[in-house]
């Protein structure tokens, strides 16, 4: 793992972080149930994060298998963030604006670890870089 690249993960999952906090918040006035604006954020970060992340981050072609790694990685998200705004926001009656930012910090450092396993593929068939070594 490049610790190079932890800048730029850290501006595409601020935006992602972003996307996500501005779904739940305006979801909760508008009186969308936390479980749909959850889902809805969950599609639209996969789209945007996946593509971010191969482009920018990584450096690596977007292909489905790669999407697929992905989504399944970030799949342990969605309950996870279920679970979250529902102890945060409904048992311990947190505001939104909150309790959404907590949880988005609690998931910060698995995302990392998750989305280097899901799009470096390097890693995933053990490809050497050009200097010959393994591949980050």
């Amino acid at each position: 793992m490049r610790f190079d690249r932890i800048p730029r993960y850290v501006v595409v999952g601020a935006l992602c972080a972003g996307l996500y906090n501005v779904i739940m918040i305006a979801g909760d006035p508008l009186g969308v149930n936390f479980v749909a604006s959850t889902c809805f954020a969950f599609v639209v970060n996969v789209l945007v994060g996946y593509t971010l992340h191969c482009r920018f981050t990584f450096s690596e072609p977007m292909t489905w298998p790669g999407l697929a790694r992905y989504t399944a990685a970030m799949l342990l998200n969605l309950p996870l963030s279920i679970v979250g705004i529902w102890l945060l926001h409904g048992v311990v009656r947190l505001p939104m604006w909150l309790a959404s930012p907590l949880l988005t910090a609690f998931l910060f450092a698995w995302n990392y670890v998750a989305t280097h396993w899901a799009v470096v593929t390097r890693v995933l068939t053990g490809k050497k870089n050009a200097a010959g070594h393994p591949a980050p």
